[in-house]
């Protein structure tokens, strides 16, 4: 389930950059932004559009070295749960780029192996 249907992977990534580009002008830290965006996107944070943003804000992340722990949190719930099929809601374009950046995250470290993946 989406919570904006039209709202696409490259979307949320796009929204995570500009969010970030925010940190480098402000003086913030990655945690301020990141709050920032979930009390801003908080509509988002529902099924699979909150797996896509979780998985951007991680990919941008870790790019940039600034991995938050509770960022690899919520990626070591989604990204299992995505690839176990969890999230069909997603389009052959949009699955190209998450598994792209799904492979980045995979490469920079371990995900935490946690107790459940259930609902």
């Amino acid at each position: 389930m989406r919570a904006e249907d039209d709202l696409t992977y490259q979307e949320y990534k796009e929204g995570v950059e500009d969010a970030m580009r925010f940190m480098e002008h402000s003086g913030w830290t990655v945690r301020q932004v990141t709050d920032r965006m979930t009390d801003e996107d908080n509509e988002l944070l529902i099924g699979t559009s909150e797996a896509l943003w979780i998985i951007s804000i991680g990919a941008y992340e870790v790019e940039h070295d600034i991995l938050e722990e509770r960022v690899l949190e919520q990626l070591s719930y989604h990204i299992p749960r995505y690839e176990m099929g969890k999230y069909n809601d997603i389009t052959p374009e949009e699955r190209e780029l998450l598994e792209k950046d799904i492979a980045l995250i995979r490469s920079k470290g371990e995900l935490w192996k946690l107790k459940s993946y259930e609902d």
